[in-house]
């Protein structure tokens, strides 16, 4: 079991799944290409398709990172699959189906491991542009931004926030947090990257806060999860020497 260096119970946090306000700080551009919406297609005759949530491309294999309640909620519910862009997503002309196989879970964590596979062609392979994934743990007051994906929307948007804080935050569900942020979180935003000014993505948010931790967003860091990415054959560039980072100024 995870060793708490130090425990918040959140009470009144949910998946991001339920959805709150719409952030307010938000742009269109830039967005990482690596990020892409995660789509739920119904089982049955009249089936409909929406975001489920977000997820992050995260080698030229095709591993997917995203929320482990992502997975496990959409489950003999809908057919998974995500939709990656032919060039940046400011510059998108035409966007191509992979589909969402093989996942492996932790659930501490609320991470999911998946597969992709094309559902058109074996030259789609080309389109993926793997994260710049970093090992290292968010730092309090960082600058960080958020690409996600939302509702029945296709396109991402960007919000842009602070990291609030480094401990362990429990959740009622068993699960844990690493990290706070002042993003807000709105439906769709599971599995969403945390991205450095350095364009490094740190972790994904999990958590949207509510009641008194409105207006926060919750999520796990990378540099936890590194035995369980690095067990399931996540493939990631090398770590910056820890000396190298420092907290950026806030900005207002």
């Amino acid at each position: 079991m995870h060793n708490l260096r130090s425990t918040l119970l959140i009470a009144l946090c949910w998946p991001l799944l339920a959805g709150v306000a719409l952030p307010q700080n938000t742009t269109i551009a830039p967005a990482l290409r690596s990020a892409v919406p995660i789509l739920c297609t119904e089982n049955r005759l009249a089936a409909h398709t929406r975001v489920r949530g977000t997820g992050l491309i995260a080698d030229s294999g095709g591993s997917l990172l995203t929320a482990a309640h992502v997975i496990e909620q959409a489950r003999g519910d809908c057919t998974l699959s995500v939709l990656v862009p032919d060039q940046e997503w400011s510059r998108v002309r035409e966007m191509h189906t992979f589909l969402v196989r093989d996942c492996r879970i932790n659930q501490p964590l609320d991470l999911a491991v998946c597969r992709l596979r094309p559902a058109e062609s074996s030259r789609d392979w080309g389109l993926l542009r793997p994260a710049r994934i970093r090992f290292r743990p968010p730092i309090p007051s960082e600058a960080i931004s958020v690409t996600a994906f939302t509702g029945f929307g296709l396109l991402p948007f960007t919000s842009i926030g602070h990291v609030k804080g480094r401990q362990t935050y429990e959740r009622k569900d068993g699960c844990y947090c690493s990290f706070a942020t002042d993003v807000a979180a709105t439906e769709g935003m599971s599995g969403s990257p945390v991205i450095s000014a350095q364009g490094e993505v740190l972790g994904i948010l999990t958590l949207a806060g509510t009641g008194r931790f409105r207006g926060i967003s919750f999520g796990v860091s990378f540099d936890e999860a590194a035995a369980f990415l690095r067990a399931q054959g996540v493939v990631v560039a090398p770590d910056f020497p820890r000396a190298s980072i420092s907290p950026l100024p806030r900005t207002r």
